[in-house]
């Protein structure tokens, strides 16, 4: 089998590997005899538009051109996304709402009348720029768009595709300066069509002559079709219960690092897979050393501990000094759960006098909106001379009668989305947005209880995790009330990280 032609994501990957998957259930990928744009007669034809009509697949490709983007973005930082019509133009758009980089629109032709543009969006010449394709195969026509967007003072280096058709688009735009990033290429999709057994040897030798692809032999990979639709839709063949129902298989941690712009999330997605933990433990004591007592005996066990200052007794500099010293001995992150909500400036003063200096992450409820929320805490968070690195929106709630209606939570994730240099997740019952960097945090879980009687609510851990796609839990009375919080502590972090890694490679 040749080299591959482009800059291309492993299939192992469960981005990617998931995409493959849905995009032979949907359809996809079509056999028969088809008549290409090129002239060419092909016994494969994929029809990428099929996607469509699929939010699930949608949201993977994008998030695993996503990735793509990302580590290209370390060496080259860009400021816009560039959609190429018309079939990129939807992938392009959510990757503008994932990134938080302005969309570009390239027409087909310029318009005859008004301002006659042919590069709709806000720009400016000498700015980089990526282009976001479906499908390449000579890359003639992208060559001509990437012409127009250098012609009005662009630059172009880096172009990304969902599909690399291996028929010379890679070395023709390599002429031109610009280098292919592609999610898949026609290799790839034979050898996974091979491995589930939709494609004989036979149909490949016929694609591959058809299609003068440049390689001859069908490499094997062992990818199990039921393993895949298990994990994804819940076709489970091994019994398990009905709350395992909705599984849907992620992004590895280290994966999702990647993509974290925020200080705390990219910290806890690593020290999250160093520790194999994701368990956050609630400490609502009154009593500052039962706290911290507690909090040395937790530390091995937790990615985070959650404190509510205003309720501790004896608070002072030289206890929260200890619980830094704790925090960074047993490298665990400081949540102080203080649920900020005000206007910009009060924010800010309230946030400098009773959580910057040590606390890793505060919670903050959207009430305020997006302006106050940011004016506060990114110059805080920017500062270096403090602790406080990130914040946690508050997006709804596990009490009983929340008025955290879906307006608030859908306006709270915006605020997220578009702010995620500051913004480490939510605080959440389910996942509520697809912005790998983000992380959703989630109280009300419990492995013995359902209420206490008093408006809170819990579910199990595994639903927490694997049916509403929860990162972080957060555990409280469960493990603080009980005699033996070691073996508590052992316990529930011992079943979060099993939830968590049965829907991770």
């Amino acid at each position: 089998s040749s080299q591959m032609s482009s800059s291309f994501v492993d299939p192992s990957a469960v981005g990617l590997r998931n995409a493959l998957r849905l995009m032979t259930k949907y359809g996809v990928f079509k056999m028969g005899e088809f008549t290409l744009k090129s002239g060419q007669i092909s016994p494969i034809y994929i029809d990428l538009r099929e996607s469509f009509g699929h939010p699930d697949l949608m949201r993977v490709m994008c998030e695993s051109i996503q990735e793509l983007i990302a580590n290209v973005e370390k060496e080259k930082p860009y400021v816009s996304i560039v959609g190429v019509p018309y079939a990129a133009l939807p992938y392009a758009s959510i990757l503008s709402q994932y990134t938080s980089k302005p969309l570009l629109i390239i027409r087909k032709e310029a318009k005859a009348y008004g301002t006659k543009k042919l590069i709709e969006g806000a720009y400016e010449a000498g700015q980089t720029v990526i282009v976001v394709e479906d499908v390449v195969t000579s890359g003639q026509s992208l060559t001509e768009v990437i012409t127009t967007l250098r012609a009005d003072g662009l630059k172009v280096e880096d172009v990304f595709c969902l599909l690399d058709r291996d028929q010379g688009g890679q070395k023709n735009l390599e002429k031109i300066g610009v280098k292919l990033h592609s999610l898949l290429n026609m290799e790839k999709v034979l050898e996974f069509l091979s491995a589930v057994g939709k494609l004989s040897i036979d149909d490949f030798n016929k694609i591959v002559t058809a299609l003068t692809l440049p390689y001859t032999e069908l490499k094997k990979i062992d990818i199990k079709w039921e393993m895949e639709e298990a994990h994804t839709n819940g076709h489970h063949t091994n019994g398990e219960d009905k709350e395992n129902s909705k599984v849907s298989v992620r992004l590895s941690l280290s994966s999702r690092q990647k993509l974290a712009t925020c200080p705390v999330s990219k910290r806890l997605f690593t020290l999250m897979e160093e520790k194999s933990t994701n368990l956050c433990l609630a400490i609502d004591y009154e009593d500052g050393e039962k706290i911290l007592d507690l909090v040395k005996k937790a530390g091995p066990f937790v990615c985070a501990v959650k404190v509510h200052a205003d309720t501790i007794g004896d608070l002072s500099e030289e206890w929260t000094k200890r619980l830094v010293k704790l925090a960074d001995e047993h490298n665990f992150v400081i949540f102080e759960d203080r649920k900020f909500a005000d206007t910009g400036n009060t924010l800010a003063m309230q946030v400098k006098r009773n959580a910057a200096s040590w606390a890793d992450v505060v919670t903050v409820y959207g009430i305020a909106g997006e302006k106050s929320i940011v004016s506060a805490f990114a110059p805080i968070i920017s500062d270096p001379s403090t602790r406080l690195k990130g914040i946690l929106l508050i997006a709804q709630l596990s009490c009983e009668g929340s008025l955290c209606d879906v307006n608030y939570t859908n306006g709270t994730r915006r605020i997220a989305e578009g702010n995620q240099e500051i913004v480490c997740g939510f605080i959440t019952q389910e996942k509520i947005s697809d912005a790998g960097g983000l992380l959703h945090w989630t109280p009300g879980v419990s492995l013995d209880e359902t209420t206490d009687g008093k408006g809170q609510q819990w579910r199990s851990v595994r639903r927490a995790i694997m049916e509403q796609q929860n990162d972080i839990v957060i555990v409280g009375r469960a493990i603080c009330n009980k005699a033996t919080p070691a073996t508590e502590l052992t316990r529930y972090r011992d079943a979060a990280w099993e939830a968590l890694s049965a829907v991770m490679p």
